[in-house]
């Protein structure tokens, strides 16, 4: 997945949120935002708090009786919007780690 990829290169804060930023609103452009919880898919981002808050949600939603067909795509845009909002979120915890000088 180039996104995923990309995410694990960045360099900056900034560069995590602009890149995530432009995945939600790839969500909400084709409507697959939709098929996540409330709140998921809503933007500004508001930090790493916020990314961990939202994988929350993630992690709990549940698919709603609909349709096998429906399900399905709902399940695999919830696994990738998880995958994704993870990786910002281990990314942003690294480039937020203090550095260790010292050689130990």
């Amino acid at each position: 997945m180039l996104i995923m990829d990309a995410m694990h290169r960045l360099n900056s804060r900034y560069e995590v949120e602009f890149l995530l930023t432009a995945y939600v609103e790839t969500l909400q452009f084709y409507g697959a935002a939709k098929q996540l919880p409330p709140g998921v898919a809503l933007l500004p981002l508001r930090g790493i708090d916020d990314i961990e808050s939202r994988l929350i949600e993630l992690s709990g939603s549940d698919a709603c009786g609909q349709g096998h067909a429906h399900q399905r795509a709902q399940n695999a845009i919830s696994r990738e919007a998880t995958e994704i909002f993870d990786a910002a979120r281990m990314r942003l915890q690294a480039l937020s780690a203090p550095i260790d000088l010292s050689g130990s």
